[in-house]
């Protein structure tokens, strides 16, 4: 396969698949109301880009939507430091996965470039060391990492 041919095949059978992806993120923290523990998830919305100059790829977090639904304690119960309940809306353009035309070419390659693509895109998410700034009950900021335990493509 000639190389702006596979750069050509993977913007006409991935790229539209990928153009916007939303992803539901489940944390590997949970948030209590003090009777009962809620898991922590988010919408991830990302958008692939192909550049057929430098013929690469790049997929991009473009938004992280969700809500808090209880408190999460931070450090030793003895500083009574916690994120209080709180909707969660960030813009963002974070570089989440970068490939080439080599990687282009083994997806394609793969018996389902798609699904195949979908799991690079999870796996990238799972390896992400993303911070979001959340309120906490001492009316100040503080940067959280998501720890993100599982993620499936909506």
């Amino acid at each position: 396969m000639q190389l702006m041919d596979v750069v050509k095949e993977f913007d006409s059978r991935i790229f539209p698949k990928f153009q916007t992806l939303p992803i539901k993120i489940f944390s590997f923290s949970t948030a209590t109301d003090g009777q009962t523990d809620y898991s922590i998830e988010f919408d991830f919305f990302t958008n692939t880009k192909i550049n057929t100059y430098t013929k690469e790829a790049i997929t991009y977090i473009t938004s992280i939507q969700g809500q808090i639904p209880g408190t999460i304690a931070l450090g030793h119960q003895d500083n009574a430091l916690w994120i209080i309940p709180q909707p969660v809306h960030i813009e963002c353009s974070y570089k989440l996965l970068h490939i080439d035309r080599k990687d282009m070419k083994r997806i394609l390659q793969h018996p389902q470039p798609v699904l195949y693509y979908s799991e690079w895109v999870i796996d990238a998410l799972k390896h992400a060391n993303i911070l979001v700034d959340l309120k906490t009950n001492k009316n100040t900021m503080t940067e959280w990492p998501l720890g993100i335990k599982s993620a499936a493509i909506l």
